[in-house]
């Protein structure tokens, strides 16, 4: 009995220390996000912010991670600093200790005080992991420094992270990130140690040179797309320089945290190399195994796969009259396709048709079509009084996230049977297509 009972008091703890390993921290409460941090040093410890908070001010929310393994999990928390100087770092990690940051946005609204010397806002000495973190910097100030530690090599990880208006320095490794202007080589942070950059799969675009200082070393992985060759990245490691990447602003696209949105045209798309593409983006979609996107967006991810969501939007004929247009939108969780078609009859009478077909293969399509008749607009109000009436059946092959094509059989006279090809003239915003 007493050996029971003491396996059960051990059990009792057991369980008590793995739920004091797990801290939350309300929403802008600074100084438990500091004692939490420092608790890090007695066990591993899990922070999780509150979900979509707001905590100001790095001196005020800052912390130096002395010692022992910490999780920061921002949960879609913003970290803002709005203080008159850019002196004060938000994260210190020193020598021993290690740090992994998700889902977090940093932003630096600090201005450079004159004479002073700004300081980085993250700085390492020890093990540092930024997973899905965005990053806008003021664009003077130095946001990461990784102090290079002679026989340790970097330690600084980056994967689906996004940079804009930030100077990183040091050693780091970057997989899946996109950086916009920004600068990747500030320089070596230790006297008479030079910094190695390692990029992979990484989307990178400056009006400026990327890499204008030269003071680190940049080793490609392959999979990079830059705006300009800066940085040592050149087609024979397997990147690509193109000069207009036309990306828009940082939003929200889903996932915790902004992100920069490509779409199914852009250089960026299936550029990855397989080996270094992360399982999912910086919104939690999943990426394309085999040539997944660089940058830390992946169009088409996930449910945006051309067999899942991706086929939803609108499809035209290029060349012809305005007023034909098919639209296919899937429907519940199941195989329905719904499809409308805009056309005209052959004496030239505009045509609605439209069927909930169902997907029967991986990309092909089969709908019964029908017509809405004898309705009639009702003043001020909608239309009554029509009624469907059967049309015929349509198949459309997918054959790419731009092309499909189109068959139609109709037993009506004025409609008869035929094909054509269809272009995609616009894709579901933030859902977009992989194929």
């Amino acid at each position: 009995m007493l050996r029971f009972i003491l396996l059960l008091s051990l059990i009792f703890a057991v369980d008590q220390a793995a739920t004091a390993a797990v801290v939350r921290v309300a929403d802008g409460d600074c100084t438990a996000l500091q004692n939490a941090v420092a608790q890090a040093g007695v066990s591993p410890t899990t922070v999780l912010l509150a979900r979509n908070g707001n905590y100001l001010s790095f001196s005020g929310c800052g912390f130096s991670l002395q010692k022992g393994n910490l999780t920061l999990e921002g949960n879609g928390s913003t970290i803002t600093s709005r203080e008159l100087c850019a002196i004060g770092t938000a994260i210190d990690v020193e020598t021993g200790a290690s740090l992994t940051v998700r889902n977090l946005q940093l932003i630096d609204q600090t201005l450079t005080c004159m004479g002073g010397i700004p300081s980085p806002r993250i700085r390492n000495a020890g093990t540092l992991s930024l997973e899905n973190v965005t990053v806008t910097g003021n664009g003077n100030t130095t946001f990461v420094s990784t102090l290079d530690i002679p026989t340790v090599g970097p330690n600084t990880s980056m994967r689906n992270t996004t940079w804009m208006y930030a100077g990183l320095s040091g050693s780091f490794e970057a997989y899946n990130s996109t950086f916009v202007s920004s600068t990747l080589d500030s320089g070596a942070s230790s006297i008479g140690m030079q910094s190695t950059v390692s990029l992979s799969n990484s989307l990178l675009f400056s009006t400026r040179k990327i890499c204008p200082f030269g003071g680190n070393v940049i080793v490609s992985h392959g999979g990079n797309v830059a705006s300009d060759s800066s940085c040592g990245l050149s087609s024979s490691a397997g990147d690509k320089i193109v000069s207009d990447l036309n990306l828009p602003a940082a939003s929200s696209n889903g996932g915790l945290v902004p992100t920069i949105q490509i779409g199914y045209d852009s250089p960026a798309r299936h550029a990855g190399v397989a080996q270094y593409c992360e399982a999912t983006d910086a919104r939690g979609v999943t990426r394309n195994a085999a040539n997944c996107d660089a940058g830390a967006y992946e169009t088409g991810g996930g449910l945006g796969q051309l067999t899942q969501n991706g086929m939803n939007g609108l499809y035209y004929v290029p060349g012809i009259a305005n007023g034909h247009y098919v639209s296919l939108q899937r429907v519940h969780d199941n195989k329905d396709v719904m499809v409308f078609w805009d056309t005209f009859d052959n004496q030239g009478n505009q045509a609605w048709i439209f069927g909930v077909g169902t997907l029967t293969s991986d990309r092909h399509i089969h709908a019964s079509m029908y017509r809405n008749l004898g309705g009639v607009l009702q003043p001020g109000g909608p239309a009554t009084g029509a009624k469907a009436s059967a049309w015929g059946t349509v198949d459309i092959d997918l054959t790419s996230c731009a092309a499909a094509q189109f068959n139609y059989q109709s037993s009506l006279p004025d409609f008869g049977s035929g094909q054509f090809a269809l272009t995609r003239l616009a894709f579901e915003s933030a859902i977009n297509c992989g194929d």
